[in-house]
Formats: structure tokens, C-alpha cells, sequence
């Protein structure tokens, strides 16, 4: 029998960051699965159900996103200030008993008020930026990767969960399906939570940095420089970095909610389309784990700016490509573009630091929640007077140029006199 004691030891002795890594990850997983890449699945079902045309409908999930950009700000400064591990069981929890109360839910006001003051606040309190913040926390070193692997979560749950809740629409009801989802997030919450500490430091160990032994010559230490919130906001960096984040992920908002129905505008069953919508976070899995390795030895613009050149791709290829093959164009390529998403995170914690970054990333989101409010109505509406998804699509097509503009012209900003840059343990 093979001693399996070196490898425990390895095992236990592992830098504490790839647990916490672990465990954001498998929480982004089942928060990407259930409650946040679920809503184009739900969307068809719950218009049905409820009698709704599609402006309505998206009006539910579109003010679950706006109530973030007024919680963005309030969670970044209290995870900054508190840490993840309190706000990840209050948020999840939160979220989990929505999704349970929606189930015997009627009233399309009450729907509403259930989805975006629970589910919504819940969603925003703790399983979005939280987690990313929690990551950035705890590598400096490998951060692109490491933030990589955590969003990787949020796709992982759209390739593994959807698939189940797609099928458990068609057979069982998505009341059943909101039913059953809550109940077993609730459960599983708080021991995720549990193994997400606050920083290393209040562990007493250091953040992944290369020390070079005692007594041997090593690279040299890394310089570690945090703006506050205030010198952020006096850079140009953080706002062309603002810009190009608001615009892409505004759009997102409509592509994230709408892809099933603009699938079977092209054409697609609805359960075909559930299932490439599926695909599209499966096949963006791999790309992340790549662009995020590759995130921490080359610069970062390009591969952003290339992000948007393809959903730029994928806009035109619905625009001009007719029947099935468009939808797989589509699919491909925006792919690529939610496998360079992660960067926007990774250059915001390169170029400002640990201590302000949960501010930092919830000033964003009070914009972008914005926008995902706006652009998904706006697409209800247009469809629901035309009857295609057309009109949308070309006014998409300049923004996601736009945003990959932005995205080139990102440069790390020049230290602050008054902020700590020194050598870790000096």
C-alpha cells in the first residue's frame, strides 16, 4: 500500500490563499449556476407563467441588477473594512430563502419585490464582487490566475448547472426547480464560508510573494502599492479602466438574459437553445484558466481589448449569418469574449492594490448595474414591438468596439507619494 503521508503533509502545508481559493470558487459555481447565468433559462417559463410580455419580464432580473449598483458601493466598503466570510453567509442565505419563497409565488408585483429585494440583495451581499474580492485579498503573485480560476466558478456553474435546471424546467417546473435550488444552497453555504479568512495577515503569514531563501540571493521582492479610494479616483487609469468595464458588461446584461430567446429567434428550440446558452459558459472555462495564466506574464490591454473585437464578432455573425450556424458563430465567440472578462478585475487589484479594491470594484458596479438595467428593457421592448433582435444587435456593435478601445488604452498608474509602496516585510 503507497504511503500517503508526504502527500497530506504537502496537502496541509499548502499556502492558505488556494482554500479560500477553493472555496469562492465552488460558490461561484453554484451562485453562477443557480442565481446568476439562470435567468435566461427562467425568463421564457416565467413570462408563460405569469402572463408577461418581454419588456415585463426583463424588468424583474433588470431591477435585480440595478438594486447592485446601489449595494455595490455599501458591500465593497464593508468587505474592505470586515472581510468576505460574514457577507458571503448573510448574502447567501439571503438569496436561498427567496429562491424558496418564490416558489409559491403568483403576483407578478410581489415576484418582483421577492426576486430583487431578496434574491437580489442576497445575490449582491455576498456572492458577486464578495468573492472576487476575497481572491484579491490573498494573491499578489498569481493573482490573474488566481482571479481567473474564481470567475472560472461563475462559467463552471453555467456549463454544469444550467444543463440541470434547463432539464428541470421541461419536466418538472422552474417553481420546483427554485424550489429545490434554494434549499440546497442554503445548506451548503456556511461551511464554504467557513474556510474564507480575511487576509493573510490577520493569520499572521504574508500574501504569495516570492521570498528568496535565508542566506541565498532571490529575485527581488515585489513592491506592494495601495491607493486609497480617493488617489484611485484622481487617476485617469481607474477611469479609462471604468469606462471600458461599464460598457462591456452593460451589454452583457442583455446577452446574458436575452441569448435563449435570440436562439430561438434564429430559429433553435427552446431546449436547444437552454443547452447552447450552456455551452457558451463551458467553452469560455477553458479560456479563462488560459488568459488568466497568461495574465501574469504578459500585458494585459490587448488580450482585453481582443475580448471585445470578438463579441464585436459575435454580434455580426447573428446580424449576418442565418439559421443554426449563427447561433454556433455566436456561442464560439462570445466564448472568447467572457473568457478575457476576468482581466477587468485582475488590472483593477494590478494597478491599485488589496486594501481598496472591494470600493473600488463596487463603484463600478453602481455604472454597470446601471447599464444592466437599461439594456435588457431597452431589448424587451424593441423585440416586443418588432419582433427581432435585430435593431439591438447593431446598436451593440459600436459599444463593444468602443469598450475594446477603452480596454487598449488601460495603463497602471503612477504610485501615489502619500500610499504605502514598500518591499513586503520591511
Amino acid at each position: 500500500m503507497l504511503n500517503q503521508a508526504p502527500l497530506v503533509r504537502k496537502v496541509r502545508g499548502a499556502y492558505y490563499g488556494w482554500w479560500v481559493l477553493a472555496s469562492t470558487f465552488v460558490l461561484g459555481t453554484l451562485s453562477g449556476g443557480i442565481f446568476g447565468n439562470s435567468s435566461g433559462i427562467f425568463f421564457g417559463p416565467i413570462q408563460r407563467d405569469l402572463g408577461l410580455n418581454s419588456a415585463q419580464t426583463s424588468l424583474i432580473f433588470s431591477l435585480a441588477r440595478a438594486e447592485g449598483s446601489i449595494a455595490g458601493p455599501i458591500v465593497g466598503r464593508l468587505v474592505d473594512r470586515f472581510g468576505s466570510r460574514p457577507m458571503i453567509v448573510f448574502g447567501g442565505l439571503l438569496a436561498s430563502g427567496g429562491f424558496i419563497a418564490l416558489h409559491w409565488v403568483h403576483s407578478y408585483v410581489l415576484f418582483v419585490v421577492i426576486f430583487v429585494g431578496v434574491v437580489g440583495v442576497g445575490k449582491s451581499s455576498g456572492l458577486g464582487q464578495v468573492l472576487i474580492s476575497a481572491v484579491n485579498r490573498w494573491f499578489i503573485r498569481r493573482r490573474s490566475l488566481a482571479m481567473s480560476i474564481c470567475i472560472t466558478g461563475f462559467s463552471s456553474g453555467g456549463a454544469a448547472i444550467l444543463p440541470l435546471i434547463t432539464l428541470g424546467v421541461s419536466t418538472i417546473g422552474w417553481r420546483d426547480v427554485m424550489l429545490y435550488s434554494g434549499i440546497f444552497m442554503g445548506i451548503i453555504v456556511i461551511p464554504l464560508a467557513s474556510l474564507v479568512r480575511h487576509s493573510p495577515e490577520r493569520m499572521g503569514i504574508g500574501p504569495d510573494l516570492p521570498f528568496p531563501q535565508e542566506g541565498k540571493s532571490g529575485p527581488p521582492q515585489p513592491v506592494i502599492i495601495d491607493f486609497t479610494v480617493r488617489q484611485a479616483l484622481r487617476t485617469r487609469s481607474y477611469w479609462i479602466l471604468f469606462t471600458g468595464s461599464v460598457l462591456r458588461i452593460s451589454l452583457w446584461g442583455t446577452i446574458s438574459l436575452h441569448s435563449v430567446e435570440m436562439f430561438v429567434w434564429k430559429g433553435m428550440s427552446h431546449e436547444m437553445a437552454g443547452l447552447m446558452f450552456s455551452l457558451m459558459f463551458l467553452l469560455s472555462i477553458p479560456l479563462r484558466l488560459v488568459v488568466g495564466f497568461l495574465g501574469d506574464r504578459f500585458p494585459l490591454p490587448p488580450m482585453m481589448g481582443g475580448g471585445m473585437a470578438s463579441a464585436a464578432l459575435a454580434v455580426l455573425a447573428m446580424l449576418l449569418v442565418d439559421g443554426n450556424i449563427a447561433v454556433y458563430l455566436f456561442v464560439a465567440l462570445m466564448a472568447i469574449e467572457q473568457g478575457s472578462s476576468t482581466l477587468n478585475w485582475v488590472a483593477l487589484g494590478n494597478y491599485f492594490g488589496r486594501t481598496s479594491f472591494g470600493t473600488l470594484m463596487g463603484l463600478i458596479s453602481v455604472a454597470f448595474n446601471i447599464g444592466m438595467l437599461i439594456t435588457p428593457i431597452y431589448a424587451g421592448l424593441v423585440f416586443d414591438r418588432t419582433g427581432s433582435y435585430t435593431v439591438v444587435l447593431v446598436s451593440f456593435l459600436p459599444i463593444y468596439l468602443i469598450s475594446g478601445v477603452f480596454f487598449l488604452m488601460t495603463r497602471k498608474p503612477e504610485a501615489p507619494v502619500t500610499s504605502r509602496a514598500a518591499a513586503y516585510g520591511r
